[in-house]
């Protein structure tokens, strides 16, 4: 097995057990924003040991030229109904990007974000799409 599909299938594990928390938040409400708003709790609700080490792999992967089709496939269903067409929708993909960007800030770049700011910034987020 090589370097890459290990990490690609430890990828799958982390992402299986994300969908089953996400899918727990989301329940039976599949309209964009409660999807937006079920990743956006299971994002800050994620363990920030666990974030680096899901960024570490990523970032091992992306850096040796290896595009993890199950990571693109993650996103594109997290990113489904995002697509600016409106004022709300562009907000909803706002508020994404934002969460997105704070957890790589946080667990790929390593800038320190205590538990009382991180809660603050997704509460931020949150603000924006209402």
């Amino acid at each position: 097995m090589t370097r890459e599909a290990m990490i690609e299938a430890l990828l799958e594990r982390w992402m299986a057990r994300g969908a089953e928390k996400y899918q727990a938040i989301l329940g039976n409400d599949s309209t964009a924003g409660a999807r937006l708003k079920a990743h956006l709790q299971s994002t800050q609700r994620e363990e920030s040991d666990v974030g680096r080490t899901v960024s570490a792999m990523l970032a091992t992967l992306v850096s040796s030229g290896y595009a993890s089709s199950e990571m693109q496939n993650w996103y594109r269903v997290r990113m489904d109904g995002l697509e600016a067409n409106d004022r709300e929708s562009r907000q909803r993909r706002l508020a994404y990007l934002a969460a997105e960007g704070a957890f790589l800030l946080r667990n790929l770049v390593g800038l320190r974000i205590d538990d009382d700011k991180w809660a603050s910034i997704f509460r931020d987020i949150d603000k924006m799409v209402g």
